[in-house]
């Protein structure tokens, strides 16, 4: 599946929930225009959605980035956007699907974000995104992620950076207790990366415990 197909499945499903349960079968009738692959897909999100429970806030954006992205991994395994070519998927969050991919110009892994349409779709919330992105890219500081570019391809944005390979601080605190000695150097590493983050107030989008990897601070 394109991401021009993901694209379409994923507007459907998003103005889809914002319809009447009762208004559901016609708007999809309309929509998916005859095209019954399409329809069960959306159905499917909406279906999933639904056992997930609509109150939960990341029911519509989270299950969009789960389900078709879960689904849809393999897919994209193999597929360029620009010059770094996807081989597998790693991980996700809030911002979208991280695939491990090859830059296939410089010969080196990097780290690939793919961002949701949901987020490219809103002209206002991208512009400030690029904006922050582009600050980011010009960051240099051992503590802090390498992101070496910002991109588009296949009406898809994404954000390339270093790959850092290692366990991060959520994971160790899933383990047990951490050592204060280790506690301490970790908190050593967050407050030399601090000031520079604060610069763009994003200290606290980039501290999370998710964003930490052990051994060096990838924030």
């Amino acid at each position: 599946m394109t991401p021009g197909q993901l694209q379409t499945i994923e507007e459907i499903f998003y103005r889809a929930v914002e319809k009447e349960p009762d208004q559901i079968g016609a708007f999809l009738d309309t929509a998916c225009e005859g095209d019954e692959l399409l329809r069960r897909k959306v159905e499917a999100l909406l279906a999933s959605r639904e056992r997930v429970g609509s109150f939960i806030e990341t029911s519509a954006a989270g299950i969009v980035t789960r389900i078709i992205g879960n689904g849809q991994a393999d897919s994209l395994v193999g597929q360029a956007f620009g010059h770094y070519k996807i081989s597998e998927r790693i991980g996700s969050g809030g911002m979208g699907e991280v695939y491990l991919a090859t830059d296939v110009t410089a010969g080196r892994k990097a780290a690939l974000k793919l961002l949701p349409m949901r987020f490219t779709g809103d002209a206002e919330r991208l512009k400030r995104f690029q904006q922050e992105a582009h600050a980011v890219v010009a960051l240099n500081h051992p503590n802090i992620l390498t992101v070496y570019e910002i991109g588009e391809g296949h009406s898809t944005h994404y954000i390339a950076s270093e790959l850092i390979e290692g366990e991060t601080l959520r994971q160790r605190l899933m383990r047990g207790r951490i050592e204060v000695g280790d506690a301490v150097d970790v908190a050593i590493q967050v407050a030399s990366a601090s000031p520079l983050l604060m610069q763009l107030e994003l200290s606290i989008a980039t501290s999370a415990p998710a964003t930490l990897c052990s051994g060096r601070t990838a924030m």
